[in-house]
């Protein structure tokens, strides 16, 4: 199987020493492992390549929610599974509901970080850390899943919906709340981002779709989805107690009181003399002008290109600038882990 260029150059750097021998530190567990001279850019990348070489769960904390947004859009480019854990909002304010979106969203996923066999990779802030969450263990029994031709009677379904407190509406409109029409219940769970529509054919579970609550159009099929039966007001728990033992966390700018596996910091973080070595720098790239290059599909022989492949490739209006963009590239690819020095505000890379 072709490699992607993403995989490709997640692999290059992680082959280059300093930071391969950081990645041998981690999995040797010799913690902190410390990268120091990691460029705010360079960041979500260095999270992809530590996560594409282990196989354990990570938590990368953030220090605000600004940063944390912009390490996830991203780590998104270098690692697609990555999953998003927002804060809660107005956690300290007494007397005011939070956001029913956000609820659904950390409910979904602490479901899934509980009930899921990893690993995952979770970019959150350190401040959600201590904010209230269901007790670890809660979610996984209170999750109930439903199957398409499962035998299963509609007035079982009925009954455990109405005991976990779940209201019953006319026209489903919010989650916890199910309708009836004939064999057909409209349900939205609590942690779900759709609503779903079961049609039951005597006892069994004929029909499973998803639905937009708006349009009530359907808008795919299932085979399976989870239902959460729990009670969505226990927050006896803190959204720390789910990560466990084995898992490694990633502290990005760290305090220095920090007890982090990895931590991560455009600036110095380490001990002793100050150390260059697997610092991400800006490239020598630049910036281009529309009109400079364009991205487009082109048969080869048509205009002059870095490289002859016969899909999306970059042109450039002559020889010159395509040969200043290749040494850039292969410049950028060698800084991202080669040792550097500073010299009166200039930095050079070295193989």
């Amino acid at each position: 199987m072709q490699k992607s260029g993403r995989t490709e150059l997640l692999e290059t750097v992680a082959a280059r020493e300093p930071i391969a021998r950081k990645l041998r530190a981690i999995e040797r567990a010799q913690w902190p492992v410390q990268f120091s001279h990691v460029i705010q850019p360079a960041q979500a990348f260095l999270v992809a390549t530590i996560a594409r070489y282990t196989d354990k769960t990570i938590w990368v904390l953030c220090p605000s929610v600004h940063s944390q947004e912009l390490l996830y859009d991203s780590l998104l480019n270098w690692y697609r599974a990555a999953l998003f854990l927002p804060e809660a909002e107005f956690a300290a304010i007494g007397n005011v509901l939070p956001d029913p979106e956000i609820a659904a969203e950390r409910l979904a996923l602490l479901t899934r970080v509980e009930c899921e066999t990893g690993p995952h990779l979770i970019v959150t802030t350190r401040a959600s850390l201590s904010q209230a969450a269901p007790r670890r263990g809660a979610l996984q029994s209170a999750i109930v899943q439903l199957q398409r031709g499962a035998n299963e009677k509609m007035e079982r379904v009925l009954e455990e919906l109405a005991g976990a407190g779940y209201e019953r509406a006319a026209q489903v409109t919010t989650r916890g709340q199910f309708a009836i029409r004939g064999g057909i219940v409209d349900l939205y769970s609590w942690q779900a981002a759709l609503p779903v529509r079961l049609e039951f054919f005597g006892d069994e579970i004929e029909s499973l779709r998803q639905f937009d609550i708006d349009t009530q159009a359907s808008v795919r099929d299932l085979t399976s989805v989870d239902i959460f039966l729990g009670a969505t007001e226990d927050q006896n728990g803190v959204i720390r107690d789910y990560i466990a033992r084995d898992y490694l966390t990633i502290d990005v700018e760290p305090e220095k009181s920090s007890n982090a596996n990895i931590q991560v910091s455009e600036g110095w973080i380490g001990i002793g003399p100050e150390d260059f070595s697997g610092a991400f720098q800006d490239s020598e790239v630049g910036e281009f002008a529309i009109g400079d290059l364009a991205l487009a599909e082109a048969k080869p022989g048509r205009r002059r290109s870095c490289r002859r492949n016969p899909r999306s490739r970059i042109l450039f209006p002559g020889s010159q600038s395509c040969r200043a963009f290749r040494r850039g590239i292969i410049r950028t690819v060698r800084c991202a882990s080669a040792a550097t020095s500073s010299s009166r505000g200039t930095s050079s890379c070295a193989d």
